[in-house]
């Protein structure tokens, strides 16, 4: 019986070991994918906060290691309500919102849709949304909406239901009150006001790095910050990151600012930056 030579069997294909090299290379490929895709997202976000909490620099600053919080946090109300909204990317009102005064934490997630455990990159029928629990000692349900309002254009049908304007509102009397704001700013801009006015369902959280995501930016104010509150989950619930949240984006008055910054717990260094982060944004 004949032997093939070498040439024969490489005129038929691929021999078998260069076959597997590139089954090889392409599982590889696909490995160094998928694990890039989550380094740049959830990973980036839980490494910078823990690298944030873990920075220990002597410079003047936050916490002083006998577990206290920052004044504006001790002070806390203990009994608050709850409005929930839609307004379009939820990075901005969560700074919006934060610094309103008697608006006590924020906090932003997914709602309004049927899928269960939504993500940012899966997220069904949601839409993106913010939760505020509030005092209402302080501030209104009634003029939270007005800021709603104000702060997105509620005219203009989004381009997506992760974008959608939507009111969720938690029992009958945020409802009637959320209605009669609608056909309030309605009669005022003399245009159909497209804003949605649902009940509120369950609120599913985002991701940590969608958590306060402009004050986590500022690399020095945050790492303050996270040194009194290393768990995330404390560090949403705070006053005080609410507060920096929003004045690092220009919200508020520098009257507000100034009134407030020697309650949020930070050096002299952290709220000079502060102060000139919030200048740089109102001028």
């Amino acid at each position: 019986m004949p032997q093939a030579n070498p040439t024969d069997r490489e005129a038929r294909g691929l021999r078998p070991g260069v076959k597997w090299g590139i089954v090889a290379a392409l599982s590889l490929l696909l490995i160094v994918a998928t694990s890039w895709a989550f380094v740049r997202g959830p990973l980036s976000g839980w490494l910078s906060h823990y690298a944030a909490a873990s920075d220990t620099t002597d410079d003047n600053a936050a916490r002083d290691g006998n577990g206290e919080v920052p004044p504006i946090d001790a002070a806390a109300p203990e009994k608050t309500e709850t409005a929930t909204f839609a307004l379009g990317c939820f990075w901005h009102p969560d700074s919006q919102f934060g610094v309103l005064p008697g608006v006590v934490r924020t906090r932003v997630g997914y709602a309004g849709g049927t899928k269960v455990d939504p993500t940012y990159h899966d997220l069904g029928n949601h839409a993106e949304t913010i939760e505020i629990d509030f005092d209402p000692e302080k501030i209104t349900y009634e003029q939270l909406l007005d800021s709603f309002f104000t702060l997105h254009n509620p005219c203009t049908r989004s381009f997506s239901l992760q974008y959608r304007s939507a009111i969720f509102v938690h029992d009958d009397e945020q409802r009637k009150v959320a209605e009669a704001a609608k056909e309030k700013y309605a009669a005022k801009e003399g245009r159909t006001v497209l804003t949605a006015i649902l009940p509120a369902g369950k609120f599913y959280l985002a991701e940590d790095y969608h958590q306060k995501y402009l004050l986590k930016r500022k690399k020095k104010l945050y790492a303050e910050l996270a040194r009194y509150y290393p768990d995330e989950s404390d560090f949403i619930n705070s006053t005080a990151v609410a507060r920096a949240c929003g004045y690092i984006d220009g919200n508020g008055t520098a009257e507000a600012l100034e009134a407030e910054i020697d309650s949020l717990g930070l050096s002299d260094e952290a709220k000079e930056i502060l102060r000139g982060e919030h200048k740089a944004r109102t001028h």
